[in-house]
């Protein structure tokens, strides 16, 4: 998941951030699984965002 932390914006970084100190003061483990997926969500949205855009590019240069 390195390449989703390139992906990320400050925004979603920040998030992430708050997430994981969310996840010290989870009372279950129900909590943190959730805190887990969110974060996961996340980063798999970054990812896919910066695939759509670099396919963008792509179309456009060939224009």
């Amino acid at each position: 998941m390195d390449q989703a932390m390139q992906c990320m914006t400050q925004e979603e970084t920040k998030i992430i951030d708050k997430l994981k100190m969310e996840m010290l003061n989870a009372v279950s483990l129900q909590d943190l699984r959730f805190y887990k997926k969110e974060i996961h969500r996340i980063k798999e949205q970054a990812v896919k965002r910066q695939g759509f855009f670099n396919k963008l590019q792509q179309t456009a240069q060939k224009l």
